[in-house]
């Protein structure tokens, strides 16, 4: 998968990326966030030495787009589940209670896995592959 994001901010040897959600999110309404608000920001090597303002595509393995979509959603819903089996004897406040605490234990889980495992894989790791010009349609000159 390819997408073309904005570097916003330049950190020593990493760019941190900036992209706009799809045109399919505008149809959802699930968020509660502004179009204008929604993006989302990756920071990854600049192996290209972009520059802050430079349009820039990126390629997202394969692997990296599934493996991350399973763990952000994936880890918490089955923790959650757990919890909910766990405490169906209770009180639906203890329910609540529990299935709270799973689902913050999940996405912890999931951000500490995917800082820690996931990311230091090859494959997975985003990386700029070309720094467009989106105002002309060309490329743009690595000086």
């Amino acid at each position: 998968m390819v997408e073309v994001g904005q570097v916003i901010e330049i950190k020593k040897d990493k760019a941190v990326v900036r992209f706009s959600r799809k045109t399919s999110c505008d149809k959802c309404g699930m968020c509660a966030f502004k179009k204008d608000d929604m993006f989302v920001k990756c920071t990854l090597l600049n192996s290209l030495n972009a520059r802050v303002g430079d349009s820039v595509k990126v390629h997202m393995g394969k692997g990296y787009v599934l493996t991350a979509a399973v763990i952000v959603y994936l880890i918490p819903l089955l923790l959650a589940g757990i919890a909910l089996l766990a405490t169906f004897a209770f009180k639906e406040y203890i329910q609540f209670i529990a299935v709270a605490v799973a689902l913050v234990a999940g996405f912890t889980a999931a951000a500490i896995i995917d800082k820690r495992v996931i990311a230091k894989k090859k494959g997975f790791r985003p990386t700029m592959v070309e720094i467009i010009n989106i105002n002309d349609g060309g490329n743009k000159d690595n000086e």
